[in-house]
């Protein structure tokens, strides 16, 4: 709901309020959204402040109340030594390496590191979904051809195709595998926490190391469900809620997968959400980024890029 303030200049249009309570944004045709959450629509302006472009309205965000995520960057979605040949992912990760992550310290901004880690306990409670996500694989003889599936694919009617239970599956051992400079290391069970599976891809392992000792530490925390903010009492959302933490930064992979079900739930517990489209990366069809945005900017938030991160914070306000 959007409603207005009173101004003492009656030269200026009071900015609207949208929203109530203590969660609300105000906006102005100008400036676009302020997302910095002051005490009231009466208080002083909230500084430092950064101002990002996106797709449409411009947003102005409060670093100190902002966190940048990035989600499932690890080994096992992004390594060659499990045959992963480079793709999105790699681009996005070369992207926050240079101008994302830099940006986001830069401006005090707080980095969240959210990858797979199952723990004991949690593989008793995976819903069948999870377990058919990592454990089945498509025939090739169902009735479909291959091609249909891929990055150009365009939607149509739905593809019926076999499936059938692959090796492995979550919590198996994924064995030793040979990484670039001819290393041998034993990946560990497939998506369990503290294996070499699920440890970050070593170029962000090294930023991640790096940012333990930033003005604001980086933290890292595991999921077990396509989301990471699924349920109530996730150890990230209470870490969200004890630093006052209102705005989040969307990266990582698949835009459309995990990183997607993440921010979902992100607008729905009451955070701003912009999407860092180009600090993302999928391998799903064209189509399914499209779908992503396209709602993104309507309904769940709003979408912008690394690079517009970085062009706010070399503009920073500071009062």
């Amino acid at each position: 709901m959007s409603t207005s303030i009173s101004a003492s200049s009656p030269s200026t249009a009071p900015p609207a309020v949208v929203g109530r309570g203590s969660n609300f944004w105000q906006f102005t045709n100008h400036g676009g959204f302020d997302m910095t959450h002051p005490a009231s629509p009466l208080s002083p302006p909230v500084y430092p402040r950064v101002t990002l472009k996106t797709t449409n309205s411009p947003v102005t965000i409060a670093p100190a109340k902002t966190a940048m995520v990035i989600i499932d960057m690890q080994n096992f979605f992004l390594s060659s030594a499990f045959g992963r040949s480079r793709g999105e992912g790699h681009e996005a990760e070369v992207t926050l390496l240079r101008i994302g992550i830099p940006a986001a310290r830069r401006a005090g901004i707080q980095i969240i590191w959210l990858t797979w880690g199952i723990t004991e306990a949690g593989l008793k409670t995976l819903p069948p979904t999870i377990w058919r996500i990592f454990g089945w694989e498509i025939t090739d003889d169902g009735a479909f051809n291959v091609d249909d599936d891929g990055p150009d694919a365009v939607p149509g009617q739905m593809v019926v195709r076999s499936e059938r239970k692959s090796d492995g599956g979550i919590g198996s051992p994924l064995g030793k595998v040979k990484l670039d400079n001819g290393t041998v290391v034993d990946a560990g069970r497939m998506l369990i926490a503290g294996q070499w599976n699920t440890a970050l891809h070593e170029p962000l392992q090294d930023a991640y190391q790096e940012g333990l000792g930033a003005t604001v530490p980086d933290v890292r925390f595991n999921k077990e469900r396509l989301s990471g903010l699924w349920g109530s009492d996730s150890d990230m959302e209470a870490f969200l809620r004890k630093q006052s933490i209102t705005t989040l930064l969307f990266t990582g992979v698949n835009t459309d997968q995990c990183v997607l079900a993440t921010l979902q739930d992100a607008s729905t517990k009451g955070y701003d959400t912009v999407l860092l489209k180009d600090g993302c990366g999928t391998t799903s069809p064209e189509y399914a980024r499209q779908m992503v945005d396209f709602n993104c900017q309507k309904s769940w938030g709003f979408v912008s890029s690394c690079v517009a991160l970085a062009d706010g914070v070399d503009h920073i306000v500071t009062g």
